[in-house]
């Protein structure tokens, strides 16, 4: 037992060692550079509030590409349910509970038809997803109006995204992911999907049922990414595509998390790779980079990271052998 303990520290120490050097480089460059707001309790709080919203957007990408299946989706679901929620909730004087659960119905409802229209047409979900998207911003610019929502002017129902509130969310969110993957028949059936799914098909595995589940989920996700969003920023609606910038800025804290999940699991490895690259992204704002350059930056990393990563699974397999 005890020789268990200690390897589940020490896979833990494994998995979040990497956030923690990335801030210390960050915070070294700083330093140097002559600007000490890096270093502040106000700095690394924001850091961490900033990685929950990244970190339920991940899971929500993180779920469906697991068993191959890219989606585009998650964005616009993200705005449109977050139009539709807020503004409900504002006509009718509702609560922050309120809001929350009305929001995600919603987006379970958006992610739901997504997974129907798959299941319906059989083509690859980089498609169907796609098409999902162009629908979903025609309709975020007719609801309301196209109003939008500004959630984040009425403070008793932004509260969730403010502490303590929004950790409590983060583990209950963490926890619920973990749990499904780990302790469910959906879970096991994912990961047998994913590794084979011919053979997972032909050992009783239900493909139909898993994907409508999955989409159900990442409904649940997204509708909880949907109140946290739209309680932060003014939410407009979406056209050209524009909604997936919210997907592709949670695409690194994915790719960087499936490689430390390795040594833990998913969800640990997932939030640890969204306090990395959130920690990167506000060093370079504190260093005074603009947008363009830290999009550059950024995907330089990525690159690296990604091709470090798969050198150094090469080289371990090759010893294996």
């Amino acid at each position: 037992m005890k020789q268990n303990i200690g390897d589940y520290v020490k896979n833990i120490v494994k998995t979040f060692i990497f956030p923690f050097m990335v801030y210390g480089i960050i915070l070294a460059i700083t330093l140097i550079a002559g600007e000490s707001g890096y270093m502040s309790a106000g700095a690394f709080d924001r850091i961490i509030r900033s990685s929950v919203l990244t970190t339920i957007i991940a899971y929500a990408i993180a779920l469906p590409l697991s068993g191959g299946r890219w989606d585009f989706a998650p964005g616009i679901i993200i705005i449109l349910s977050g139009i539709i929620g807020s503004n409900l909730a504002i006509q009718n004087d509702l609560g922050p509970i309120s809001l929350l659960m009305i929001t995600i119905a919603v987006a379970v409802v958006l992610s739901l038809l997504e997974g129907l229209v798959y299941i319906l047409v059989r083509v690859p979900t980089i498609i169907v997803s796609l098409g999902v998207v162009m629908v979903y911003e025609a309709l975020s610019g007719i609801v309301f109006n196209g109003s939008g929502a500004q959630l984040f002017m009425y403070p008793n129902l932004s509260i969730l995204a403010k502490s303590p509130y929004i950790y409590g969310i983060l583990m209950v969110v963490m926890l619920f992911f973990y749990y499904i993957l780990t302790y469910t028949k959906f879970g096991f059936d994912t990961k047998s999907l994913s590794v084979n799914p011919r053979l997972a098909v032909s050992m009783g595995v239900k493909e139909n049922r898993n994907i409508m589940i999955t989409y159900l989920v990442v409904g649940l996700l997204l509708g909880v990414a949907a109140v946290l969003n739209a309680s932060t920023v003014l939410v407009t609606p979406a056209n050209n595509l524009a909604s997936t910038t919210l997907m592709f800025s949670s695409m690194a804290p994915v790719l960087v998390g499936l490689y430390l999940a390795k040594f833990s699991n998913m969800a640990l490895g997932i939030f640890s790779g969204a306090l990395a690259m959130n920690a990167f992204s506000y060093g370079m704002v504190v260093l005074g980079i603009n947008g363009s350059l830290q999009t550059i930056v950024l995907g330089a990393f990525i690159v690296f990271f990604m091709a470090y990563t798969v050198r150094s699974e090469r080289a371990a397999e090759q010893v294996a052998v």
